[in-house]
């Protein structure tokens, strides 16, 4: 219940956000499409470096986590990215795409879509969320996109657009 209430707060942080053209700290850098903003978070909710948020998709985010350390390892990473799913998903979840290799600028990892359900009410809804776990020269990022299942393919996209710029 504590990461679920975890998520809810950072899904309503959002609106206190700036524009740019990337995300930027001290541990990554990325390069964010048109129509994307970055919403940092504040230093001591490390390993949280914020979310960014798409206009052009109502309602849809990417978390971005990032783990330092020589203990953290893909599968250590992956475990917290799949925990983090599980608690934001408490109606299930299901895998779309089983984990793909993938490079960025300056790392590499994998990538992988699940589909999750919440219940609004009397109504069960699903939404996508890709996730990544991308080994940088800095930390070990975790990133989960979340939108609605309509905007499934869009975000698959723009969030493989997003992780490959990572360094």
């Amino acid at each position: 219940m504590k990461k679920l209430s975890t998520f809810l707060l950072v899904m309503l942080s959002m609106s206190q956000a700036f524009a740019g053209e990337g995300f930027s700290h001290k541990h990554l850098n990325l390069d964010l499409p048109a129509g994307w903003t970055a919403h940092p978070a504040e230093a001591s909710a490390e390993p949280h470096l914020g979310t960014i948020k798409s206009s052009g998709m109502a309602g849809t985010s990417i978390t971005l986590d990032c783990y330092r350390g020589a203990f953290h390892t893909h599968t250590s990473t992956r475990i917290r990215g799949l925990k983090t799913i599980a608690a934001a998903y408490p109606a299930g979840q299901e895998l779309v795409k089983k984990k793909h290799k993938i490079k960025s600028k300056k790392g590499k990892g994998t990538w992988e879509s699940w589909k999750g359900y919440v219940k609004v009410g009397d109504l069960t809804v699903a939404l996508s969320s890709p996730m990544a776990n991308i080994k940088t020269p800095h930390c070990w990022l975790v990133a989960i996109g979340y939108t609605a299942e309509s905007n499934s393919a869009q975000l698959e996209k723009e969030f493989l657009t997003i992780i490959k710029s990572a360094r």
